[in-house]
């Protein structure tokens, strides 16, 4: 008798695993389908290679557009921008002097992009790729389960905000996903690990990165979270140890502007330069906690147009969901409502200051790209934790 139990219950298991594989089968075949079929209907985009052929082109539309006369007539989309700032950096034109309003990092990369494979939007599609494998990863660090873990990337893929990376492109957004997910899971390995120094190297270097990219303040929103996360667990030595590697993302982030230095810019023009993208930046500084409303309501409070309010295409109601989910997790997860787990602590701190930065000025639903997929994370991981303390028996 005991022996036919247990043999029931072996295959009770054996066809949870076949059920289990099943369905993460599917998903992926799903995450595949949705980053394909976006692919394969914009094909003339990332199929072709007379990126150099239409340069010319590209350079008068750039020449005749508001980023050289502000009394400009013609008005060109950033993706246009960035595409002949890739070109035109890759040949050997000092940032400063080619949309100098974000480092240079990004505009390189779609530079090299255009030397490669004469396409501009090349990297934008392998980045998006390894966006979505990357969050496999950190969601697999965090969940130790193929399925849970398939999920954030499995929701990911339907999001408009994502798709609009690929659809738009070359934006720098996803590189920063990229850089964004690497840095979280070095971490995350330092935090558990006795070679922290040497993990917390390789989520420094990738936050030289990510700074190098984008506007560079940013990234004060992570090393923050890096601390909170650390003072909470009290660990002194991987203070140290953080510490010590943060100079990389600097070293980083003046290596991205050697094409400066060569045309004898000193260290304080370099300095300059960051100062005035800092400036630049804080123009947009208006319109405090405007960020909520287009997150929560699709309320988009402008500063161009006829009307002060409008409503944003990539907006998509699963961004309050998400933003309640991670709430309650959150709160849950402070008064230990729900079980420890330091994996999830960055994804809980980061999210915060980052709200809260982004509090200060102007909202642009651009600046969700890489919130959204750590957002996702928290939130399957609270949806789980939470059914175990409704359900209990399912512990059983």
């Amino acid at each position: 008798m005991a022996m036919a139990q247990q043999k029931k219950l072996k295959l009770k298991i054996k066809n949870s695993k076949l059920v289990g594989k099943l369905i993460f089968i599917i998903l992926l075949g799903v995450i595949i389908f949705n980053v394909a079929s976006t692919v394969w209907n914009l094909r003339a985009k990332y199929f072709s290679a007379n990126y150099w052929q239409n340069f010319p082109a590209l350079e008068k539309v750039f020449l005749d557009s508001q980023y050289v006369n502000k009394h400009a007539k013609g008005f060109i989309p950033d993706e246009v921008a960035f595409s002949y700032a890739g070109g035109k950096l890759i040949k050997g034109t000092s940032p400063v002097l080619v949309v100098p309003d974000a480092p240079p990092l990004g505009k390189y990369i779609i530079g090299l992009s255009t030397i490669l494979f004469n396409n501009d939007s090349t990297f934008i599609l392998v980045s998006a790729i390894l966006s979505l494998i990357l969050l496999y990863f950190l969601s697999l660090q965090i969940f130790n389960n193929k399925l849970l873990a398939i999920l954030p990337p499995f929701f990911l893929s339907f999001e408009a905000i994502f798709k609009n990376q690929l659809a738009y492109a070359p934006l720098m957004d996803i590189f920063q996903v990229v850089f964004l997910l690497c840095m979280f899971l070095f971490f995350n390995k330092g935090l558990t690990s006795k070679k922290s120094l040497v993990l917390f190297i390789l989520a420094s270097t990738f936050l030289g990165l990510f700074i190098a990219t984008k506007f560079f303040i940013t990234g004060f929103t992570i090393i923050a979270a890096w601390y909170i996360v650390l003072f909470f667990a009290r660990d002194k030595r991987k203070i140290i140890n953080l510490t010590l590697t943060l100079p990389i993302s600097l070293l980083i982030l003046l290596l991205s502007y050697v094409r400066v230095f060569s045309f004898g810019y000193t260290f304080n023009k370099f300095l300059g330069i960051q100062k005035w993208v800092f400036l630049y930046h804080k123009s947009f500084i208006i319109l405090p906690f405007s960020t909520w409303p287009l997150l929560l309501l699709d309320r988009w409070y402008v500063w161009f147009g006829n009307k002060p309010v409008i409503s944003d295409a990539q907006w998509s109601i699963t961004w309050p969901i998400l933003a309640v989910l991670f709430t309650i997790t959150a709160l849950s997860y402070v008064f230990r409502k729900i079980p420890r787990n330091k994996n999830i602590e960055i994804l809980m701190a980061w999210p915060i200051v980052y709200m809260g930065f982004l509090s200060l000025g102007q909202a642009d639903s651009r600046y969700f790209v890489i919130l959204i997929p750590i957002l996702y994370i928290v939130a399957v991981f609270g949806v789980k934790e939470l059914l175990k303390l409704i359900l209990p028996h399912e512990n059983k």
